[in-house]
């Protein structure tokens, strides 16, 4: 039932059931009052029937609940209810059930202290008007024998246990729902955690081992250094690898830096017009010459006099320098193969290589963070999930095609100036 929806909220909700009650009470109460020959109170029960249907369709077209319940309040448990209470039997009917429904009604349709003070102002009114009936009889319409009186009271009390009932139910079946919902953020957050423990640990241990390298080679060149001839090849390669390791240790807080404000939503871009063609050479032929030890071949296949796109430069140097890096780590005597071309609202980068590949599951998980500690998950680095969050700020889209044993092709596509 659209009124009884769970995707609406529990206080919509209640509004709802207290609305149709209304509607289903006023009739019920329509037709005892005919058969007890009530007439004022007959009419009453048409009016009844009439606000609430009149309110329930108000507020499902304007979503204005609040101010519905605010009408309902007033209108009919503090001016409706003791006009009824007057016509209908007074204190020897099933007013006084209905009363206690009203500030129930009341503590929950509204929320902090005004639900307080107008349910306190409910009780009193009501206590009031029993009170003045007690020293002022005549003004009440009785009932006019035992089986009224107990027909009417039997009615009011089934109608609002219906109505409670329903009430507790709907709010039961929630507590449950937020309460299965909870337990499972919980332990999703309680992996997340586990994971992200278990990664930084990870983390300062390829930390450590390119300090060690440091430390190692640097107390090597201090030791040359004394000897009266140093071999200055030795000192270059010392050199080149404390570059090396200075370069690792870089890319690695680069990497965890950009995590952290990915997580938090701070991924900034500084957008301007860039060609890309000049800007993947320059990128590779700077971090290739620096960076490769393992007799691999750098080829370009770039397609030229291609537009300039809409870009943040030196975000779409560091993706490039990304998976420049994992090719060179996961490539020996080698061919990478860097390529530009024109597509459908975009423009295509990629790079290819015939190194060792990845695994599918490695492949499925690489571009979703804190998704393993494995070694062969490291070996493949955090950059991937950077660089998939940076191409995904420009408008764009990553693609990785693996094969263990035979390569890895990291697609990534960057929106033209115009389609951005």
């Amino acid at each position: 039932m659209r009124f009884l929806d769970r995707k609406l909220d529990f206080r919509t909700r209640l509004f709802n059931v207290l609305a149709l009650a209304g509607v289903g009470i006023s009739a019920a109460t329509l037709a005892l009052n005919i058969f007890t020959g009530m007439r004022t109170s007959a009419y009453l029960s048409i009016l009844l029937a009439v606000l609430s249907a009149g309110l329930l369709i108000f507020t499902y077209k304007t979503e204005k609940y609040q101010i519905g319940s605010l009408i309902t309040i007033v209108s009919i448990f503090m001016i409706f209810f003791p006009m009824q209470f007057f016509a209908s039997g007074g204190y020897k009917g099933g007013m006084p059930s209905l009363f206690v429904f009203a500030v129930l009604f009341t503590v929950l349709m509204l929320k902090g202290k005004p639900a307080l003070f107008v349910s306190l102002a409910e009780i009193a009114e009501y206590i009031g008007i029993s009170i003045f009936a007690y020293f002022n009889p005549e003004r009440i319409s009785w009932f006019q024998s035992e089986r009224e009186i107990l027909a009417d009271v039997l009615f009011s009390a089934v109608a609002v246990s219906i109505s409670c009932g329903i009430v507790i139910f709907i709010h039961l079946r929630e507590y449950e729902e937020q309460k299965k919902q909870l337990a499972s953020q919980n332990e999703q957050l309680k992996r997340h955690d586990e994971a992200k423990s278990a990664f930084l640990t990870t983390v300062a241990h390829e930390i450590k081992n390119p300090l060690n390298a440091i430390s190692l080679h640097a107390r090597d060149t201090f030791e040359l250094l004394d000897e009266k001839n140093p071999d200055t090849e030795i000192l270059k390669e010392n050199q080149q690898t404390i570059e090396k390791m200075v370069m690792r240790i870089n890319r690695i807080v680069t990497e965890l830096t950009d995590t952290a404000a990915i997580e938090q939503g701070r991924l900034a871009l500084e957008l301007t017009p860039v060609h890309l063609a000049p800007l993947m050479r320059e990128s590779a032929e700077c971090y290739f010459g620096k960076s490769d030890t393992n007799g691999n071949e750098l080829i370009f296949n770039l397609e030229e006099n291609l537009p300039p796109v809409c870009a943040d430069c030196a975000r779409i140097m560091q993706v490039m320098t990304n998976l420049l890096s994992n090719s060179l780590r996961h490539t020996k005597n080698g061919k990478i193969t860097i390529s530009l071309k024109n597509g459908k609202n975009c423009q295509i980068v990629s790079v290819s290589d015939n190194g060792e590949g990845m695994c599918d599951n490695i492949k499925s998980k690489a571009l979703k963070g804190y998704v393993s500690v494995s070694k062969e998950y490291w070996r493949h680095g955090i950059g991937l999930f950077v660089c998939g969050k940076i191409v995904e700020a420009h408008g764009g889209k990553i693609k990785i095609e693996s094969k263990l044993g035979e390569g890895t092709t990291v697609s990534f596509t960057v929106p033209n100036t115009e389609d951005k």
